[in-house]
């Protein structure tokens, strides 16, 4: 457990770090070189995930068409917290991107390992990797309180 917080304020300081690097003001050619490719090529990994459907989806009309599902379902997520990020302060809606993409996905005819799949696939989505996901086992128990959740 201290191993994955570790690793998740490193995550969380790297992010940091790049978003203070983004937002700096360059005072000569080569930082601001620097500054304009840092945004160029975020401007290019945004405009590629918003041909993903599931990133391109408008929260807030997940949000209207799910009414308070989303919010349980949001606070089964923020329960579990499988990133740390609710524990070291993060706000509630932190998790409301994967709440999005899991929602519109899920269906009641699936089994608890097909959950289990659907969640872990979604993390990796928006954070990117297992380093940052952690391992799928660790999405055990969400997804068995998503799956009993499903069936009511």
């Amino acid at each position: 457990m201290q191993k994955k917080t570790l690793r998740q304020l490193n995550n969380i300081l790297t992010l940091l770090t790049a978003v203070t690097l983004l937002t700096s003001c360059g005072t000569d050619n080569k930082t601001k070189m620097t500054d304009q490719e840092a945004q160029e090529t975020f401007d290019r990994q945004y405009a590629q995930s918003m041909k993903d459907p599931l990133f391109a989806l408008d929260l807030d009309s997940v949000k209207s068409s799910h009414g308070d599902r989303f919010s349980e379902l949001r606070t089964i997520i923020n329960r579990h917290d499988p990133i740390g990020l609710v524990d070291i302060g993060a706000p509630e809606d932190e998790y409301e991107a994967e709440v999005k993409t899991i929602i519109v996905q899920l269906d009641h005819d699936m089994t608890e390992q097909q959950v289990h799949d659907l969640i872990y696939q979604e993390f990796l989505r928006w954070f990117e990797d297992e380093s940052t996901a952690g391992p799928k086992e660790g999405y055990k128990e969400l997804a068995a309180d998503i799956h009993e959740w499903m069936k009511k």
